[in-house]
């Protein structure tokens, strides 16, 4: 019952505030023009309609305004309706919902009544000082933060304070712009006006909540189930903030998209609660609804900038220091000891042309996600290093680790002599590019994929962007020029795997990372790729399950046992 009633002092101000904010009045013909002004009446905002030409039959309509009031007999009268509704979910056989609706009901018209009572001292005790206006504001902040919080179906570390932080961030600095240059632009006193903020402020609470846990429902389902769309970013030289954008840009569309609706269908469809009340409550329907408009125009800003907030914090909440993803849940170590997995060298199978300078250096280097340990490892420039192993014994982990997409620990790498940690993360990852075998899981086509790998900073700030063309390296292996306009989702495995290889080869990096990059191919089009990156000289350590491609392809062997 507590619980229930700190979440309604979130949303019930709201419905208050239809009785609480100052009513209209009409005053005499002041010119031939519409207009507004604002003044004070017993320490109250209101406004002043003038109408030169309708004033006085304004006036007689207005005081003709009879409100029914409502008693217990009235309010008994009207939840006969809930319980018809109940009664036909209990005959349709939904039974438990025919109670639920009449427990809900019940619980709240019982927590409105104690809320309607609370408000009258409240509204006395926080109007004396600013600050204690201010306390309230935070002190609902916090409980709307507890809510968006049990809402969520994921958890992570510090999502208390993500939530707290753009929720008050969102609300009060709408507060703050609605008392500084709205309510009181020509009076201090209205700024302190608790019998206005406090209503307004629980509207924009009610849909601030609802803005930040739809971003952070969006941001955690994209980080945590479809990472790998981000991940592929990464992967092609993004940087954190350009591989979360589009997740963002999402989250941030989705949480808007209640307060959008609402606001385009109001007026037309629906008369808003606020204004409706007002106009119960005897104001005049033009001033009420020059209400509804200041408060739907803070509701749209209000949520907005807590939507934002809300994916800004859950986006660096959910990275690790450069630029790693986590989760914020503790990690889960199974109950049983990793077994020991060793690399054992093979020696050249094909010397490599031009296999003299050292690309790629390992020196000590523990993969945290296996027990293996590189103690020692040289890639040559221009060699074709094969990866082989039972399934599960960490082949992939190892390019993963190699490309800084999964964490290591201990250890070091080095790139053309210079150790990573001296190379911007999103650089390294430009440089070192690992291709995973799977199709991309984008939204568009691989062109838009090329475009807008092209417009990261790692590639604007090379010195040349004269890139090879991927469509012109893709026609070698048959792949047609439409298929470049096709969305990923509607190309084979094969075409998908092809175009994603021709991208990462147009991008030029220093080591490519193959992850059984051409598994779903025929063999015919396996060979001219392999054909393809022999000629072009690519240094590449490649994960396969076939022999025979290794002992064709590769210069030497990497064996995991």
């Amino acid at each position: 019952m507590g619980k229930l009633l700190l979440r309604l002092m979130i949303i019930i101000p709201g419905f208050v505030a239809a009785f609480t904010v100052p009513k209209a009045r009409v005053g005499t013909i002041s010119n031939a023009n519409l207009f507004y002004q604002r003044h004070h009446h017993h320490n109250h905002a209101s406004l002043q309609l003038f109408n030169g030409k309708h004033a006085a039959a304004i006036a007689q309509s207005t005081s003709a305004i009879v409100t029914p009031s409502l008693g217990p007999t009235q309010l008994a009268s009207s939840f006969s309706t809930v319980v018809l509704v109940a009664t036909i979910l209990k005959l349709l056989g939904l039974k438990s919902q025919a109670r639920r609706i009449i427990a809900a009901a019940s619980r709240m018209s019982a927590q409105l009544l104690v809320i309607g009572a609370f408000l009258t001292p409240l509204f006395a005790y926080t109007s004396s000082s600013p600050w204690k206006l201010a306390a309230w504001v935070t002190f609902i902040a916090a409980i709307a933060s507890k809510e968006a919080v049990s809402r969520s179906r994921y958890t992570y570390k510090k999502q208390f304070l993500d939530s707290f932080i753009s929720i008050l961030g969102g609300v009060g600095l709408t507060l703050l712009h609605l008392v500084s240059f709205v309510l009181g632009r020509d009076s201090s006193s209205a700024q302190m006006n608790a019998q206005t903020i406090i209503p307004i402020a629980g509207m924009l609470f009610g849909n601030a909540l609802t803005a930040a846990s739809l971003a952070k429902k969006v941001l955690l389902q994209n980080f945590l189930e479809d990472f790998d769309r981000v991940e592929l970013r990464l992967s092609r030289g993004a940087s954190f903030w350009e591989a979360s954008l589009p997740v963002i840009r999402d989250a941030v569309e989705a949480a808007l998209m209640p307060t959008v609706n609402a606001m385009a269908a109001t007026g037309i469809i629906f008369l808003p609660g606020m204004m409706t009340g007002q106009i119960l409550g005897g104001q005049n329907p033009n001033a009420a609804a020059l209400y509804q408009i200041m408060i739907y125009f803070a509701i749209g800003a209000s949520s907005c900038l807590t939507a934002i907030l809300m994916s800004l914090l859950v986006s660096t909440g959910v990275y690790d220091i450069k630029q790693e993803m986590k989760s914020g849940n503790e990690t889960v170590v199974p109950n049983k000891t990793l077994q020991e997995t060793s690399l054992r060298v093979v020696s050249n199978l094909t010397p490599a042309d031009g296999e003299t300078d050292t690309v790629l250096e390992v020196k000590n280097l523990t993969l945290q996600s296996t027990s293996l340990t590189i103690k020692s490892l040289i890639i040559g420039k221009c060699s074709r290093v094969g990866v082989v192993g039972r399934s599960g014994i960490g082949k992939s982990r190892l390019l993963r680790a190699l490309s800084k997409l999964d964490v290591s620990k201990d250890g070091s790498i080095y790139l053309d002599g210079k150790p990573s940690s001296s190379i911007p993360i999103s650089s390294w990852r430009s440089r070192v590019m690992w291709i995973s075998q799977d199709r991309p899981a984008l939204p568009g086509s691989p062109r838009d994929f090329y475009n807008s790998i092209l417009s990261y900073a790692t590639y604007q700030n090379r010195r040349s962007n004269n890139h090879k063309d991927p469509i012109e390296i893709a026609k070698r292996w048959n792949l047609s020029k439409e298929a470049w306009d096709q969305s990923w989702g509607s190309l084979s495995g094969g075409e998908a795997q092809r175009a994603n290889l021709a991208i990462a080869l147009s991008l030029e990096p220093d080591l490519l990372l193959l992850d059984e990059s051409t598994s779903n191919c025929d063999k015919e089009t396996t060979l001219s790729i392999e054909k393809t990156l022999m000629e072009m000289k690519t240094t590449i350590v490649i994960v396969s399950h076939s022999e025979e491609q290794v002992n064709r392809f590769c210069t030497s062997k990497l064996e995991l046992q």
